[in-house]
């Protein structure tokens, strides 16, 4: 494996480690705003329920990648590097857009966001794998081949 590859894995676990701080705080405040809000019961009372919530989610979520494995796009239809540039845009993207949310205070779903992303970025490189390489002929109809269209579909609906 080339020294790049090991650079964008180094990359990739520091902004999973970031995309989980962001993303909890994110779930944290879309599941404390309307508790702290309404003072229907103590601060201290709601962060205890909150962090036993959170805890419980997290132990019993089968992973935010378990969207990726279910099949948003083909993956044998793409090179490894191909690959690894969907997934670092996938981890910027929703650092960056997780955060400008949490910032604002906008509420968003972090499954929602990682699945659009997911299917953004494979959508991207496989425009971009369809007009670089001209030799094959592919057309914009040949998209269907790089995107589980109807497991994408079924995960949007």
């Amino acid at each position: 494996m080339g020294d790049i590859y090991v650079y964008m894995l180094v990359i990739l676990a520091g902004l999973a480690i970031t995309d989980l701080v962001v993303g909890v705080s994110n779930d944290a405040v879309n599941f404390l705003n309307s508790a702290i809000g309404s003072k229907a019961i103590s601060f201290k009372t709601i962060m205890i329920i909150a962090s036993i919530g959170i805890a419980v989610g997290a132990l019993s979520s089968s992973g935010m990648m378990e969207v990726a494995r279910k099949g948003i796009f083909v993956p044998s239809e793409f090179y490894f590097d191909e690959v690894m540039i969907i997934f670092m845009a996938v981890m910027i993207t929703d650092v960056l857009l997780l955060d400008f949310f949490n910032s604002m205070g906008l509420p968003t779903s972090t499954t929602v966001s990682i699945v659009f992303e997911l299917l953004g970025a494979a959508v991207s490189m496989s425009l971009i794998k369809i007009y670089g390489e001209s030799e094959t002929g592919e057309t914009i109809l040949d998209l269907g081949k790089y995107i589980a269209s109807d497991k994408a579909i079924e995960i949007i609906l």
